[in-house]
């Protein structure tokens, strides 16, 4: 049988679950693994297998599982959510937006508290053969339940849009296409919009730097990606790669740092705008051997921590709320609003950016 495994997020990797059910799969099976999700790929590139794990399409498991169509005879996803409960609400919105033309289960936290689910009739008897193979080499004793495709919880009320995220715990950041527009203050929390702008956040405390990032584009709830909390929780290792000559390319990224990996495309350098941007931007291309230039002002949402940063890189300290200033200059003046640039000199690059930020540095740290 053709199995196709794909991985959601990171600590279904760090936590060691993703290449045991790969191992004792592929002892009976031709497997096809593949991952989408940017600190899912820096998981991978940390347990060192990218050799096994397919890390650079960057697509949604959905979107990954749809276009295994006709490849594999059995999808499987792996994820281990926040929650059980969260878990098991991702496979249900996964399940939700399949061609089920194929049979498809969902692991949930085969490490503890598992769950092998199912969603059709179909696809349990998948189900119970997939848990028999998962017994007999790895002693993974875990539940079958059946459970039903839901899609994302969003409604109309007049002419807004809503959209409740399940999941989240208060004290947690909310973020809308990477970008943070709040804080949760309650359970369920709910993202108001009217006429593709975000109005309102429910059941949480909005963060109004953030949302003015947001709303300068157009956004659509039913396709929007939002996420709480940590995006990595699990406890890892670092792979760091030794720094290198590296081609000429310069990218830039501006606030949408989940995006790094389909960003840097043939770049030696990144610039980066924005605390939490640099933060993740810096500690995914460190992975990869690749230094910074990043533009921030102490507005940290901290929502990755123990990050790394690559030898060669400099984080340029401004004033509070010149940070976006500043890049925005970098962008206009010396990327010309291209999204990636050649250079020659790279120290040439640094003193530009440095001669535009000047009268709003507090610090300049080097690594």
């Amino acid at each position: 049988m053709r199995i196709g495994i794909i991985l959601h997020g990171p600590e279904i990797v760090d936590e060691g679950g993703a290449k045991r059910i790969i191992e004792i799969l592929r002892t009976e099976h031709d497997i096809i693994a593949k991952l989408g999700g940017t600190m899912g790929r820096t998981a991978v590139l940390d347990a060192g297998l990218e050799d096994i794990i397919d890390i650079s399409e960057g697509m949604t498991p959905s979107q990954t599982i749809n276009a295994l169509k006709g490849r594999i005879d059995l999808a499987v996803l792996l994820n281990h959510g926040k929650t059980p409960d969260t878990g098991e609400q991702f496979g249900c919105i996964v399940a939700s937006r399949l061609d089920l033309s194929m049979p498809f289960i969902h692991i949930e936290r085969p490490d503890g508290e598992g769950r092998i689910i199912y969603y059709d009739n179909r696809s349990k008897r998948c189900a119970e053969y997939i848990r028999k193979v998962l017994m007999k080499h790895g002693n993974y004793n875990i539940p079958i339940e059946k459970h039903s495709p839901l899609p994302l919880n969003v409604e109309h009320e007049g002419d807004r849009v809503i959209r409740r995220v399940l999941g989240a715990l208060p004290g947690e950041n909310i973020r809308v296409d990477g970008i943070v527009i709040g804080h949760v203050t309650s359970a369920q929390p709910e993202i108001v919009c009217v006429d593709g702008r975000v109005s309102e956040l429910r059941g949480g405390m909005i963060k109004q730097h953030g949302l003015e990032k947001l709303n300068n584009r157009n956004i659509d709830l039913f396709t929007a990606k939002v996420k709480t909390g940590n995006i990595r929780r699990s406890k890892h290792e670092p792979r760091i790669k030794t720094v290198k000559s590296h081609p000429a390319g310069v990218a830039i990224i501006d606030h949408c740092a989940e995006s790094t990996f389909d960003l840097v495309k043939d770049a030696g350098m990144v610039i980066t705008v924005g605390d939490d941007t640099t933060a993740i931007a810096a500690d995914i291309l460190a992975r990869l051997g690749i230094p910074i230039i990043g533009i921030t002002d102490g507005d940290l949402d901290c929502i990755l921590e123990d990050t790394t940063v690559a030898e060669g890189s400099v984080i340029i300290r401004v004033r509070e709320g010149f940070d976006d200033i500043v890049g925005k200059e970098v962008f206009e003046k010396i990327f010309k609003r291209e999204a990636q640039i050649q250079i020659q000199e790279k120290s040439n690059l640094l003193a530009r950016i440095i001669g535009l930020a000047k009268k709003n540095i507090i610090e300049i740290k080097y690594y």
